[in-house]
């Protein structure tokens, strides 16, 4: 293997991202609250019908299996091209599969359980992206620079703007 394939290595960041390390790292309180769950289930459970919480979840997470995909389809042609997205879901978070994971996927999984005390793993949640994504962040601000660091001032990293991201023009 030559030098100049060992820099390239280093260079790329995983199709993935940081998304194993933040499922690995949630994992012990997924389990922690699955048995607090399971022990304790008449305290915590939900206030709502379990129908509604059935349809809400299920709604919740086709919307959020959906975005999830578009984004997916979005990311593999850019990255392979080694192309700042800025378009589409990326127009209006930088980070949108983390993103749907946190505001619509789990909670849409939370809402089978019936139990209100799961949803606080969904801050947990934040929390473990927010750190696990500095790495990605810093990765891409070195790869397109001066492009990053304006679209990342327009567009937040977890929570989606109605306002839709618009590029510099030169």
């Amino acid at each position: 293997m030559s030098n100049r394939d060992i820099d390239k290595r280093k260079e790329n960041f995983p199709l993935l991202g940081v998304g194993p390390k933040i499922l690995i790292t949630l994992s012990p309180f997924l389990i922690l609250f699955g048995v607090i769950n399971s022990v304790y289930s008449p305290v915590f459970q939900n206030p709502i019908e379990y129908y509604w919480m059935v349809f809400i979840g299920s709604i919740l997470i086709i919307l959020g299996v959906f975005i999830f995909i578009r984004s997916e389809k979005i990311l593999k042609p850019a990255y392979n091209a080694s192309e700042l997205i800025t378009s589409k879901t990326y127009a209006h978070v930088r980070h949108p599969m983390y993103a749907i994971w946190g505001l619509a996927i789990l909670p849409g999984i939370f809402c089978f359980f019936d139990n209100w005390l799961i949803f606080l793993l969904l801050p947990i949640y934040y929390i473990i992206v927010r750190i696990f994504i500095r790495k990605e962040e810093k990765y891409l601000l070195h790869k397109f620079g001066e492009e990053y660091t304006h679209y990342k001032k327009k567009v937040n990293l977890f929570f989606p703007n109605l306002k839709k991201y618009k590029p510099e023009k030169n």
